[in-house]
């Protein structure tokens, strides 16, 4: 019988340790070891993913009453972005956990950021199919606590801060807005506005020019932090 230790997670012991081995186990492992019955991570990881969405999602909304929903797009943008992911991941050592295949590794799979990330978002998925929301939940909040406890405590920056912010750490281009669509009458004004940075195009709308810049940039987060 396995250890304790091989088939817990943060706290949380699989009782199904195909399960596990499933959400540890990259399709390279697999091209190179056909006669196993195992899975890959992929399906468990689209599963976590949604997972981890909700559960921040729903932390970042009890904790930020008066927030709109630009600001909370943009908030649970940075949380659940790849590199924030795969710094959790790798604090949990599934990098190391994982099964790989040897080209895989031989040309640094397990060290790759991306690694780090689909297979906590796996764990997560696993964990949800084997006990259900709670348990996934518990799960989440115990290894992004920290993280989403220092997002609360941060001054409150806007999803324009943010996505400038963004650029520039990333040494891309400033964004750029577009208003592409203004319609309504007067006092009901409905702007569209377009925001690009490097390739990378988003749409937002609102009642005013600025609440659609921060809509489309709220947008925008969300697809360059995947």
């Amino acid at each position: 019988m396995k250890e304790r230790a091989e088939i817990e997670i943060a706290g949380y012991r699989f009782k199904d340790e195909a399960l596990l081995e499933n959400a540890l186990t990259h399709s390279s492992y697999l091209h190179e070891h056909v006669e196993e019955a195992a899975r890959d991570f992929e399906r468990l990881e689209f599963l976590g993913d949604a997972v981890v969405d909700l559960v921040v999602g729903e932390e970042l909304f009890r904790r930020f009453p008066d927030a709109t929903e630009g600001e909370l797009t943009a908030l649970r943008a940075g949380l659940v972005s790849s590199a924030a992911l795969a710094e959790v991941g790798r604090r949990l050592g599934l990098p190391q956990r994982a099964r790989l295949g040897r080209g895989e590794e031989d040309t640094g799979g397990r060290a790759r950021p991306g690694l780090a990330a689909s297979l906590y978002e796996s764990v997560v998925g696993a964990i949800y199919m084997e006990s259900g929301l709670g348990e996934a939940s518990a799960l989440v909040l115990r290894t992004m606590g920290d993280a989403i406890a220092a997002t609360v405590s941060a001054p409150r920056k806007s999803p324009k801060t943010l996505l400038q912010e963004w650029a520039q750490a990333g040494h891309h281009p400033l964004p750029i807005y577009r208003t592409l669509d203004v319609s309504g009458p007067e006092h009901r004004r409905d702007f569209v506005v377009q925001v690009e940075v490097d390739g990378s195009v988003a749409q937002g709308s609102g009642s005013s020019k600025r609440a659609a810049e921060e809509a489309a940039a709220a947008k925008l987060m969300e697809i360059v932090t995947q």
